[in-house]
């Protein structure tokens, strides 16, 4: 078994020519870079407007400033759902309520979601809630999410 392996290198060596090895050029990145004036020049490249590709595509780069969260904010706002609204007082309020029917009443510019939402308005049946967050850039972009109370006989 040994002398198949031993002959089968061989071949591979011997079809590869000799002169080949010597014209083969050193790549462009071993060759020095050009000097002046006795020092080595760096290569020029200009960052501005690019993305970082050393960056992670899921990191958040906002500070994280807020240590207690409400309990609202501990919510996804698809974990809780509009059970009533009143608009005719000031200021407007609207209750939610959560899976296990726990309620919160919330009014304009109340926090709300793990995003870092605001309750922005409260309409009759819907509240609208804006997150910011960043984009794969890095650019913060505002979601608007319109949580609605559900239809008569939908469950």
């Amino acid at each position: 078994m040994k002398a198949a392996h031993w002959l089968c290198a061989a071949l591979l060596l011997a079809a590869i020519p000799a002169a080949q090895a010597e014209d083969v050029a050193p790549p462009a990145a071993a060759q020095p870079a050009q000097e002046t004036d006795g020092q080595p020049q760096a290569p020029s490249y200009n960052p501005a407007g690019r993305r970082d590709p050393f960056r992670p595509f899921t990191l958040d780069i906002r500070p994280e400033a807020r240590t207690q969260l409400t309990p609202l904010q501990r919510y996804e706002l698809g974990q809780l759902a509009v059970v009533g609204t009143v608009w005719e007082l000031s200021p407007p309020r609207a209750m939610l309520e959560d899976s296990v029917g726990m309620g919160f009443i919330v009014t304009v510019g109340t926090p709300i979601g793990r995003n870092g939402g605001v309750v922005t308005a409260i309409e009759p049946q819907r509240v609208v809630v804006e997150e910011r967050v960043l984009d794969f850039y890095g650019k913060e972009q505002i979601n608007r999410i319109v949580m609605e109370t559900p239809k008569e006989g939908t469950n």
